[in-house]
């Protein structure tokens, strides 16, 4: 697993924040108010699942102003573009209906459509489902994320082998080359950490991508990344959600290692 990426606070954030707000405190993530969705884009009524307080989220004082007293604490992990590794949370799914009829809805579902997030669902379930993955997601987070996706809006990519992948020798060979690199999924098949690999396995025939259609309310959805979880910007009571093998262990153990570090230290492992 490559190292986490911190980039430094935009200076919006820096002109904004309250005086005393320790820096990674302010980068924990709330959901946004119905001002700031329409602002950019997104009818807040028409959000699926729109996060509340209970398990998933907790009632809490909000850093700015186009924040919700609303907390996430469910936090999973993601790989990027490249391979780095980054934390994320869910504050909802829409379709393509949720979108403003106007230049802020016209831009944020561009916005949505061109930001993969690549989801890899287990070999003998649902392949365009949320319940059963195989590794941890990739977002592709080229472009400007932080600049240009105000929301944390992203496309669902269903992520699946082929039977080329599985059952020829020269994808086989593909394979076990992918796998000595990156490691094995629950699946047995090679964990995909990058849109590199993705992408040329799809050029060749070895995986498909598979997104569902624009009615659906899973579609797309909203999640933002946390930008630094550095020094409080993971806070105590969030938890990660993480792959795990049968036993129970993590699969992709880097993750769960440095949100604990975060968590506690307020600093990574590596």
């Amino acid at each position: 697993m490559k190292k986490l990426l911190f980039p430094s606070l935009s200076a919006l954030a820096l002109l904004i924040a309250p005086a005393i707000l320790p820096a990674g405190i302010q980068d924990r993530l709330y959901d946004f108010t119905d001002a700031y969705y329409f602002q950019n884009g997104v009818n807040p009524a028409a959000i699926d699942g729109r996060r509340q307080p209970g398990p998933l989220a907790a009632s809490d004082t909000p850093n700015f102003g186009y924040q919700r007293p609303v907390r996430a604490l469910l936090t999973l992990p993601a790989y990027d573009h490249s391979g780095n590794a980054w934390y994320f949370t869910v504050l909802g799914g829409l379709n393509a209906d949720a979108f403003t009829p106007n230049a802020a809805g016209q831009n944020a579902r561009q916005v949505a459509d061109r930001s993969k997030e690549y989801i890899f669902p287990r070999q003998g379930t649902d392949p365009i489902g949320l319940g059963a993955f195989r590794q941890s997601v990739v977002l592709d987070m080229r472009g400007g994320y932080f600049s240009n996706n105000p929301l944390g809006l992203w496309l669902h990519t269903w992520v699946s082998y082929t039977s080329k992948a599985l059952n020829t020798a020269d994808g086989i060979k593909v394979l076990n080359d992918l796998a000595k690199k990156n490691g094995r999924d629950l699946d047995g098949t090679p964990i995909l950490n990058s849109a590199s690999d993705i992408e040329n396995l799809t050029q060749n025939g070895y995986v498909t991508q598979t997104n569902r259609p624009p009615s659906d309310p899973l579609r797309y959805a909203i999640c933002p990344v946390i930008k630094d979880p550095r020094d409080g910007g993971i806070a105590r009571d969030q938890f990660l959600a993480i792959t795990r093998k049968a036993d129970g262990t993590p699969l992709e153990a880097g993750f769960l290692e440095n949100f604990n570090s975060l968590q506690s230290t307020g600093r990574p492992v590596r």
